[in-house]
């Protein structure tokens, strides 16, 4: 891991989930990106250099404030740190930005307790996820960092397309030789007479030498049961992949799900499956 990105708009969020990536970055000897994005004017009659000169200040006003929590992070961590402000979308410069920066991960906070998922997680946040194209590190506001032991990988498909995908949760287990916990519920009613076949994986061959085990659970309730295995595996990250669809719809289309899952308090791992 040679380059962490965190997309931040000052929020107590942002700043709880850069002092996270910071500490990751110190773990890993990775570079730290803070990236703030700001819009444009939407609707404007001035001339283009009266414009370009509004953004040139904009970007130097926000340098500015980057500056300061650079300076905070290189000392508490004794780390490098980059700042890039951008004019645009976090969701587009944040993928620019990584690609530029060579990054391997982008971090991001989790903010509020509204249950309802556009405020709980922030719009930002939630754009990025639905992309599907960034490795992300979702920090809810309360968690702080620790070294992962246990790692909980929920996986209705266990077979992956792309080394990629699994790459950043590879990284992080070998990092803190945390153990890969791989979570599967099979809720397909079983046809009396008939047995269950197991599904084509590769997980094998992905994880290697990695520590691992598997955990297969059968039956209704798979956003409950997931749940569960954080607090029964005492798991300190939970990882996943956005458009396995079973995945994702329990535990991030219902915004009581969500509300559950911000009471674990730990770091979700969001694995891209088209970067």
């Amino acid at each position: 891991m040679k380059s962490i990105i965190v997309p931040t708009d000052y929020s107590e969020s942002a700043a709880n989930a850069a002092l996270y990536a910071a500490a990751l970055a110190q773990k890993a000897k990775a570079r730290l990106v803070l990236l703030h994005t700001f819009p444009y004017p939407v609707i404007t009659d001035m001339p283009p250099d009266v414009l370009q000169q509004f953004i040139d200040e904009t970007i130097a006003v926000h340098n500015e404030r980057l500056q300061e929590i650079k300076q905070s992070l290189e000392q508490q961590y004794s780390i490098e740190v980059k700042c890039i402000v951008e004019a645009g979308s976090v969701v587009h410069r944040l993928a620019e930005a990584m690609e530029q920066e060579k990054s391997d991960l982008a971090v991001m906070g989790l903010r509020g307790t509204n249950p309802a998922l556009n405020v709980l997680m922030g719009s930002n946040t939630t754009e990025v996820l639905r992309r599907g194209k960034t490795p992300l590190l979702i920090v809810p506001r309360p968690a702080t960092f620790q070294a992962p032991a246990r790692i909980l990988f929920a996986c209705d498909n266990p077979f992956i397309e792309k080394e990629s995908t699994i790459s950043p949760l590879k990284e992080i287990a070998t990092l803190f030789g945390a153990e890969i916990e791989v979570y599967t519920l099979d809720e397909t009613p079983l046809v009396p007479g008939q047995s269950r076949q197991p599904r084509p994986s590769n997980l094998e061959a992905h994880l290697g030498k990695i520590r691992h085990v598997y955990t297969f659970d059968m039956g209704e309730g798979l956003r409950e049961r997931i749940l569960e295995a954080i607090q029964d595996s005492k798991a300190d990250m939970l990882a996943m992949i956005p458009h396995h669809r079973s995945v994702w719809a329990y535990l991030f289309d219902q915004s009581d799900t969500l509300s559950v899952a911000l009471q674990t308090k730990v770091p979700m791992l969001i694995l891209a499956e088209n970067n």
